[in-house]
């Protein structure tokens, strides 16, 4: 029986023959267990600098669905996912604004059914 690391090598093997291809790098394979559900994930982002979509995550899981139902080495029941670094790990977010942050761009709106206050910002 395989173990948990022996998963994780093995796909992570798999992601770094087939993603290069397309324009993206593995930088981690995990197999965790949470709520006793078990998570295989893929965390990947793009070669060029540009930000990830949900489309090139898709893109990688649509392979690594086909190819783990092929070999079909994990007999635990599990979720894949395959996601991105995240955005605070991609380049091209100097404008994103902290939330603790006053500013004039700064706008308060009222949410009419719970009167509850919400601040939102706006962009100019």
């Amino acid at each position: 029986m395989q173990t948990n690391g022996e998963y994780t090598l093995r796909v992570k093997k798999y992601l770094d023959e087939i993603c290069p291809k397309d324009g993206y790098q593995v930088d981690s394979v995990t197999f965790t267990q949470e709520n006793n559900e078990w998570y295989l994930r893929s965390f990947i982002y793009r070669t060029d600098g540009v930000d990830m979509t949900v489309d090139d995550c898709a893109k990688v899981s649509r392979k690594l669905s086909k190819w783990l139902d092929k070999e079909d080495f994990i007999p635990e029941q599990y979720m894949m996912e395959v996601c991105s670094l995240g955005f605070k790990d991609q380049p091209g977010n100097a404008d994103i604004i902290p939330e603790d942050v006053d500013d004039e761009t700064s706008e308060e709106s009222t949410d009419h059914i719970s009167e509850d206050s919400i601040t939102g910002r706006g962009k100019n």
